[in-house]
């Protein structure tokens, strides 16, 4: 948070954009109180906060935001609403929104055309027909609930591996996903996930897996529980983690 104040403090920075956890590098969760810290800084610098819950949506219903009580201005979210086919989102604070109509008039904020979600690819009747249909029927409150549970089962079974071979390997989890990686304890920042890296190790264990009839997430060792996902599936892969495990561990 220090670094942040000390950019925000020279006035120039209009907006933060930021995911509530990383997750292209490798599952980083954030720190007790970062978070609030965000926005208190923000707050007291005059700039928007902006929160990228594309890839954190896996959290829960409502992605972070919802599930730790966030408080952005601006929410962002992409992919997974839609089940597969492009789609992008947005969403504003009340607060912002009297914010916008205060400064450009009545009438005067352009929310329907170039200013807003307007444009070719806006409303594309493909995109909004899927997101209804996923938003409805797949990513449920009990979908969700069942998912983040099928993910503890996960990284239960991953964790008992590791100290069963005393492995300095961590596991991670982010609601519905999960991560192992080969540090411990698991990375408070990005640069220490990317220190964290180990592609030979990676590239073993992802060949060893697909072997034995398990495709892990080719950029990393992710997995991302799904309605479909069963107890059987995630015990499938404990059991063969573990068997390729006790073959790098000897």
């Amino acid at each position: 948070l220090e670094s942040v104040e000390q950019a925000l403090a020279k006035g120039d920075i209009a907006c933060v954009i930021t995911e509530p956890a990383l997750t292209n590098i490798g599952i980083v969760l954030p720190e007790d109180g970062f978070l609030d810290g965000l926005r208190d800084a923000c707050d007291r610098h005059g700039a928007l906060l902006l929160i990228d819950e594309t890839h954190t949506l896996s959290a829960g219903p409502g992605g972070m935001t919802a599930t730790h009580g966030l408080r952005p201005d601006i929410v962002v979210v992409g992919k997974a609403i839609a089940g597969g086919v492009p789609i992008g989102a947005y969403g504003i604070s009340a607060n912002l929104t009297e914010r916008i109509e205060a400064a450009t008039g009545p009438g005067g904020a352009d929310l329907v055309d170039v200013g807003g979600v307007g444009g070719t690819l806006a409303g594309n009747a493909l995109s909004l027909a899927a997101a209804r249909a996923t938003l409805g029927e797949v990513l449920t409150d009990d979908a969700f609930t069942r998912m983040s549970a099928l993910a503890e089962r996960y990284t239960a079974g991953v964790q008992d591996t590791i100290d069963r071979h005393q492995l300095p390997w961590s596991v991670t989890r982010l609601g519905a996903r999960a991560e192992y990686r080969f540090c411990a304890p698991a990375p408070r920042t990005g640069t220490e996930s990317a220190a964290a890296e180990d592609e030979e190790l990676d590239e073993y264990l992802h060949l060893a897996l697909l072997n034995r009839g398990i495709l892990v997430t080719p950029f990393h060792n992710m997995a991302l529980m799904c309605p479909a996902t069963s107890e059987a599936d995630v015990d499938r892969h404990t059991e063969k983690f573990a068997e390729v495990v006790a073959e790098v561990a000897g």
